[in-house]
């Protein structure tokens, strides 16, 4: 019994150390709007949709006569610091849809207002999605 008191005395005496946490520094929140422009068409972005459906040929799309329904495709392309579409991506339902629709991004000539970060031209990436509703 008296080694079981001195065990709880010498467990209570034992002072616990742990280690101090310091605080991170993190840098304040800044307001990137204000130093970051994105990519811009010029006439913004319903212009650069009439622009691709004028370029668009639906009669190119195999197999969507006499069908009813909708299909979706997005694309997703770079502008580089030239104002230039390069590297573009199109995923979506029907594979001779997302064909047509990369094949009509590639056909702009217009040239865009390329991104800005800090006053430096960046590339930057865009995503433009599209729908293609058939009626019979």
């Amino acid at each position: 019994m008296k080694k079981i008191v001195l065990f709880i005395l010498f467990l209570s005496s034992i002072t616990a150390y742990t280690q101090t946490l310091d605080t991170l520094k993190t840098p304040p929140l800044q307001d990137v709007s204000e130093k970051s422009k994105g990519a811009e068409y010029p006439g913004g972005m319903m212009e650069l949709r009439k622009d691709i459906a004028k370029k668009l040929k639906i009669n190119k799309i195999k197999g969507i006569e006499g069908k009813k329904g909708i299909l979706f495709s997005q694309a997703k392309f770079i502008i580089n610091i030239k104002g230039r579409i390069e590297g573009i991506v199109v995923i979506g339902d029907d594979v001779d849809f997302n064909a047509e629709v990369e094949r009509a991004i590639k056909s702009l000539r217009t040239r865009w207002k390329p991104a800005e970060h800090k006053g430096v031209l960046v590339r930057s990436y865009y995503r433009v999605p599209f729908t293609l509703t058939m009626n019979n």
